[in-house]
């Protein structure tokens, strides 16, 4: 299976902070989820998705397998659009901003997510309303969706503001044996 990245946020509510870059508990973002979507494509490849705002990461090497793509970086939306353009489904989307995901937590999405007959899934967290967290599997690029509720678990806290930051990082010595 193929791998999508998306790294490239403006990171507006963080004041402008490069989130993949971003150090957690010792560890950058997004080396974080490489790690995890490198074991997932197996037999495809993974794309890192960059825009100028991150643009150092363009000539980074992740190893084996992954490429870096520098996108539009206009939204995520529009990157969104102009990597899946690339890339033939099915195909993982994952962000670059939960730092206590776990290979297992995607595989369990994975795994709900094969038995669904449409074209987009997306885990979404829910307590008392839902969101969604970026990721999503692509089985073709219709229109027909679903979306598969997960319980809110600090494995799937995204990190979007100060105040998130904040919360993640009091959690790493709590999350360590998770994440490790």
């Amino acid at each position: 299976m193929n791998v999508i990245i998306m790294a490239g946020g403006k990171a507006t509510r963080l004041k402008g902070v490069k989130k993949p870059l971003l150090r957690i508990c010792g560890k950058r973002l997004v080396d974080i989820v490489v790690e995890i979507a490198k074991t997932l494509a197996e037999d495809g490849k993974v794309y890192v998705c960059v825009s100028d705002h991150v643009r150092e990461l363009v000539n980074e090497s992740f190893g084996e397998n992954v490429e870096v793509i520098l996108c539009p970086g206009k939204d995520y939306v529009e990157d969104l659009n102009y990597i899946l353009s690339m890339v033939k489904p099915p195909v993982l989307v994952l962000p670059s901003d939960l730092p206590f995901i776990t290979l297992d937590i995607v595989r369990k999405f994975i795994e709900l997510a094969s038995v669904k007959e449409t074209d987009v899934i997306t885990l979404t967290v829910c307590s008392n309303n839902c969101r969604e967290v970026g990721i999503s599997l692509f089985n073709s690029y219709g229109g027909t969706w679903v979306n598969i509720e997960f319980p809110d678990i600090p494995e799937l806290k995204d990190v979007d503001t100060e105040e998130d930051l904040k919360l993640v990082e009091s959690l790493c010595v709590s999350m360590e044996d998770v994440v490790r």
